[in-house]
């Protein structure tokens, strides 16, 4: 047993809260196998690098290492090609006596929609991790409800975490009154640790303090974790206020591995601390190598990180939080309106004090799609003068007038009331309370007239006070599972599935792509899982089950038609492959142009045709009824054709129009680009609406 080995998986929540109560010592949990990689460098590090911190943190005696969760979860099977079960069982077996820790988003999970109480529970009764932190964008910990039963009669370490930000609402007493829900949810305090999650790191070292402070004199034994970002270059101070104010667990990552937007760094939080009296639980000497190890593999992925660089104290006003910060910038160059940034980040520190809520995971994604879409309406329509017309008119309502609506010209108002009227379904869903309530209150009527137009009031009507768990009902995971296998072509495992509950398309993906190519996600090393072989001669050599193995490049034949002879030795045998080029003839991409055209309204990718109370959705669709043939051509208005996700949300495209479908023009997982056809529907009207035909023809 390791000097510094202090709380190791198979201990109960119990004991290991006892343990950390009882000790004088502060303890450090390690983010980099998770949230670093999220936060810098857009959940690219591969498991084949980080698994080589992983015996060093066998013997480092942190308290946890978060190496699970997130958007790592998802970026896992969509880029990385690996799976999140296999990455678990990797490093339960290197690192045997350190707590696995996950990141959860209530009843989100590790997706970006609320799922149904039957989902949650199946999908986290299915994963191997001994601390699940938990938390809620709107800090409705009615949405913990279900991860918290499952996870604590497990016997596992529940971590109900709290939102943070500053703002003129977020009061200590408007946090204790969350943190009286989380003791009352969890039946006390002795079985739980809690996380105060500063995702932007905008909490100043006084209001951080303070806060502990207050939580400390109201629930003394309450174990709490702090979680901060440190974009505002202030982490460490704000770390040592909470640590004399009573905080006792702290996240830090590698040395080598911090930037500007994720956790502090290990080595020089552990110093600063121990000169100021605070005695850290650390193996020093072993977290010395832990950051060497790390500056072996890391420049592999300077390509990742964000083109947005230097710390940013002004993230106190737009709120960007980690792992949306390098996203959002690889985004915004994909989509080729890098030089909008500016803006759009001006426009999200006016929009969240209009709507608030806590700009992390999904709220992060609905926050910055709303604003960059709304930047890039004004920028396409009028230019970069319409750009800064729009910051005006929010300075304006916002700042100078304090959002008092009727103050505002006629022709401002008339303005502000169509500028959401683009914005996404998970936005309109945000303030209809599908995601749960808003911790400050919904919306002005404005929000809502300029978001859904005419309707507004009917819309409004149809908000909710009830939490996810309350509202949706169980999905039915037997048909579910059935048409999972039946994309797949085979039976699928319980972990597949959960896969799949949590992201349909990609889950499939993920699986088509394993069964072509194995397990060369796990074995192949970085630069050569990122650029390949290059020339006759290059070759690499790992090992796989036990045996070695050895690539070498040994020709690249002359293009033909877009389409080269590739020539391996694998293991000297000789193996050819057709590659495509970026020549390869690719089908031109046909634009929506008449009025029966259905376009899509965003850069994206079609995960669903059809909706899941219809079904897929093909032209030429017949079904029996009483000996006849009944053709099941139309759609009606307002009902869901198809999902195009975009930057993690879903955009629904809806039938403008009850009518019949003439031409679907694009096929399941292709990607679209805004303004692309994607249906042809003839409109109809009355009567016409559904033909019958005899059964013979």
């Amino acid at each position: 047993m390791s000097d510094y080995e202090f709380v190791k998986p198979g201990m109960s929540a119990h004991e290991i809260v006892k343990k950390v109560r009882d000790s004088k010592e502060v303890f450090l949990t390690s983010t980099a196998m998770r949230d670093a990689g999220q936060s810098d460098y857009k959940n690219r590090l591969r498991i084949h690098d980080l698994l080589t911190l992983a015996p060093l943190y066998n013997e480092m005696g942190l308290f946890s290492a978060e190496c699970h969760g997130g958007a790592r979860w998802h970026v896992g099977i969509m880029n990385r090609k690996e799976n999140p079960f296999e990455e678990v069982r990797l490093l339960r077996q290197a690192m045997p006596n350190v707590l696995l820790q996950t990141l959860v988003r209530e009843t989100s999970l590790w997706g970006y929609r609320p799922y149904p109480p039957n989902v949650v529970k199946y999908a986290v009764s299915h994963v191997d991790i001994d601390v699940w932190r938990c938390f809620s964008f709107l800090n409705d910990i009615r949405n913990m409800k279900t991860v918290a039963e499952v996870v604590m009669n497990k016997g596992k370490l529940f971590e109900p975490t709290i939102s943070f930000t500053d703002a003129d609402w977020a009061t200590d007493s408007y946090y204790l009154g969350v943190i009286d829900e989380i003791v009352a949810l969890c039946g006390g305090t002795s079985d739980i640790i809690l996380c105060i999650k500063d995702m932007a790191g905008v909490g100043t070292t006084k209001r951080i303090g303070t806060l502990i402070d207050e939580i400390k004199q109201r629930y003394p034994d309450l174990i709490i974790e702090y979680h901060r970002h440190m974009t505002d270059g202030l982490a460490l101070p704000a770390y040592l206020s909470a640590a004399k104010a009573g905080a006792k667990i702290f996240d830090v990552e590698e040395d080598s591995l911090v930037r500007f937007y994720g956790e502090p760094p290990m080595l020089s939080v552990e110093a600063y601390f121990e000169e100021a009296g605070i005695h850290v639980h650390l193996n020093r000497e072993i977290a010395e190598e832990a950051v060497l190890k790390v500056r072996e593999w890391i420049g592999n992925y300077e390509w990742a990180e964000s083109p947005f660089r230097g710390f940013d104290h002004t993230v106190t006003y737009h709120r960007m939080p980690g792992g949306a910060f390098p996203s959002s910038f690889e985004q915004a160059s994909k989509g080729a309106f890098l030089e909008l940034m500016p803006a759009i980040l001006k426009v999200m520190s006016l929009y969240n004090r209009i709507i608030h809520y806590f700009d992390v995971t999904p709220g992060s994604q609905i926050t910055w799609v709303t604003c960059s879409g709304i930047v890039n309406k004004y920028a396409k329509e009028q230019g970069s003068t319409g750009v800064k017309h729009l910051i005006g008119l929010l300075n304006k309502f916002v700042i100078e007038q304090d959002q008092n609506f009727e103050s505002m010209e006629k022709e401002e108002q008339e303005e502000l009331l169509k500028v959401l009227r683009n914005a996404t379904d998970d936005f309109r869903n945000l303030i209809l309370g599908q995601y749960g309530q808003l911790p400050n209150g919904w919306p002005a009527d404005w929000v809502y007239e300029s978001t859904f137009g005419d309707t507004w009031h009917e819309k409004r009507k149809t908000r909710n006070d009830l939490s996810p768990v309350e509202l949706l009902k169980d999905d039915n995971l037997k048909r579910l599972r059935s048409s999972f296998e039946e994309a797949i072509g085979r039976n699928a495992t319980d972990e597949e599935f959960v896969l799949y509950l949590m992201h349909p398309k990609d889950a499939v993906e993920y699986i088509e792509w394993h069964e072509k190519y194995g397990e060369a996600a796990l074995v192949l090393p970085t630069s050569i899982w990122r650029e390949g072989l290059k020339k006759p001669g290059d070759k690499v050599e790992f090992d796989f089950w036990g045996k070695p193995y050895c690539v070498e490049l040994a020709s690249i034949g002359a293009e033909h038609d877009g389409v080269v002879q590739v020539v391996l030795l694998v293991n000297n045998k000789t193996k050819v492959y057709a590659v495509q080029t970026p020549h390869a003839k690719k089908e031109d991409k046909r634009m929506a142009k008449g009025a029966n055209d259905i376009p899509s309204p965003v850069n994206g990718t079609v995960w669903r045709i059809g909706n899941p109370k219809r079904g897929t959705l093909q032209v030429g669709d017949i079904f029996h009824f009483h000996g006849l043939h009944i053709c099941h051509l139309f759609v009606h208005k307002d009902e869901e054709m198809a999902n195009v996700e975009a930057m993690k949300m879903e955009n629904v495209i809806a039938a403008p129009f009850t009518g019949q479908i003439l031409e679907i023009c694009v096929k399941l997982n292709e990607l679209v680009q805004e303004g692309q056809l994607l249906f042809v529907i003839d409109k109809r009207v009355g009567g016409k609406e559904q033909g019958m035909l005899p059964a013979d023809s």
